[in-house]
């Protein structure tokens, strides 16, 4: 099994490059996020109980 080549990130510079993948990466959108919180706030507690 071949490995995917590397998709295209723009840039001048290897640093660049870098940089942008790193942002491609790490950014999540909004609406993203959003969904994300909603769904921890929807989601009941769950308490353990404390060792003695």
């Amino acid at each position: 099994m071949k490995p995917l080549p590397a998709p295209h990130v723009p840039g001048k510079t290897e640093f660049e490059r870098f940089d942008n993948a790193m942002r491609q990466v790490l950014t999540v959108s909004k609406e993203e996020l959003l969904k994300r919180e909603a769904r921890e706030k929807s989601k009941p507690e769950v308490k353990r109980p404390k060792k003695s």
